[in-house]
């Protein structure tokens, strides 16, 4: 259940994150809302997992998947650049949230 919760946490920054780049200035609201409720529900998410998890795995596991959930958005839905090295990268980084999580 803390891995679940630890997931939904990852996902909601991700949403958050996305949600903070249609801001514009603080100018629009809706993009707002979504921000501040998905950062909201992720550390509430996140603090749970914590209760169960290691808080350094927990910690290094959230912002590996908010780091690769954001990446991929940004090269998927906003069509930006990306090379192998950063390729190469996100994918150590994913290797070590799986590793966090067999290791747990």
């Amino acid at each position: 259940m803390a891995w679940l919760l630890l997931f939904i946490a990852g996902a909601e920054e991700v949403v958050a994150a996305v949600a903070m780049k249609h801001i514009d200035g603080f100018k629009k609201k809706w993009p707002l809302i979504v921000m501040t409720t998905g950062f909201m529900l992720s550390f509430f998410c996140l603090s749970e997992a914590m209760q169960v998890l290691p808080t350094g795995v927990a910690y290094a596991a959230w912002t590996g998947m908010g780091s690769i959930g954001v990446s991929a958005v940004g090269i998927l839905w906003f069509k930006e650049k990306f090379n192998l090295s950063q390729l190469v990268s996100l994918g150590l980084i994913l290797i070590g949230v799986i590793g966090l999580k067999l290791t747990t």
